[in-house]
């Protein structure tokens, strides 16, 4: 008798900024490489392709972009997030994304990790994040975000990977992802 193979569950990563080169990227990126082999980890690439968020917009059919957003949070076990922090607040084009799936019943439920990458430990948008992921009904994973202290704009997946506390610091947060999709 052949015992079956536990696939591995998926989390969908958001990065909250649409630099090429970012702190938060590198991280996902970085937790991409370190992940076991219990997590399959998939960069959502079409934030800065969505269109801007209208209810009168949201009628079927709904817009490409949109329903791809959609399938790739159904798809998901989770979400885990790295978004920076502009002028106290959210990124519109975050916030953005986040009101595509306020109506979606993809989200409602979903486990949600959030990583806060800011060497400066930036609070503002994150309180305001977790706030607006609880009003969707996330299931937010951990109850503040767990920080991986980066220093910011430029920062590399390399340069990540290179730092044992940085590496350190992701492990603990795939930690708390796969358990709480146990």
């Amino acid at each position: 008798m052949t015992e079956a193979v536990a696939l591995p569950k998926r989390a969908l990563c958001l990065c909250g900024s649409l630099r090429r080169v970012s702190a938060n990227r590198a991280a996902l990126e970085a937790a991409r490489t370190l992940a076991p082999a219990s997590l399959r980890l998939d960069m959502y690439p079409g934030m800065g392709a969505l269109p801007l968020f209208s209810p009168d917009a949201e009628t079927d059919p709904l817009p490409q972009g949109v329903l791809g957003l959609r399938f790739a949070v159904g798809r998901a076990d989770a979400l885990l997030i790295a978004c920076p922090e502009y002028a106290h607040g959210v990124p519109g084009g975050f916030k953005n994304l986040l009101d595509w799936l306020v109506g979606a019943l993809e989200f409602p439920g979903k486990p949600v990790l959030l990583l806060n990458t800011s060497a400066r430990g930036s609070h503002h948008a994150q309180e305001a994040l977790m706030e607006v992921l609880r009003t969707m009904s996330a299931r937010l994973l951990s109850a503040e975000p767990l920080s991986v202290r980066l220093p910011g704009a430029g920062c590399t997946t390399e340069a990540v990977l290179a730092s044992e506390e940085r590496c350190r610091e992701l492990q603990i947060a795939l930690g708390v992802l796969a358990a709480g999709l146990a």
